[in-house]
């Protein structure tokens, strides 16, 4: 069901001409290394994705909105959903490109 939820709102984002905005260079960072994750199917730097991201957001260098759309990447991944999440953070790092 997550699988399915994740596709429809991947397609609208993409039928709306949306994306993601700007994010910050030390997001784009946690973006490129979480994407390397992915593709890997590393849990190990999954972890370290994440932790890296909070410590980003507790010190101000990322939005609370930046490491969510980090979070939910992981979650995706952690649920076994390798190839959405690996699309996903590739999708964030391809509309920086965009902007």
């Amino acid at each position: 069901m997550n699988r399915i939820r994740t596709l429809a709102v991947a397609c609208l984002i993409g039928a709306a001409g949306c994306g993601y905005p700007e994010v910050s260079p030390r997001t784009y960072e946690l973006a490129t290394a979480l994407y390397s994750a992915c593709n890997r199917r590393s849990e190990e730097h999954l972890e370290k994705v994440e932790a890296l991201t909070e410590a980003a957001r507790e010190s101000g260098e990322i939005t609370d909105r930046e490491s969510q759309w980090i979070r939910e990447i992981v979650e995706q991944a952690r649920n076994g959903e390798w190839e959405p999440a690996t699309l996903e953070s590739r999708a964030l790092l391809e509309d920086q490109a965009r902007g």
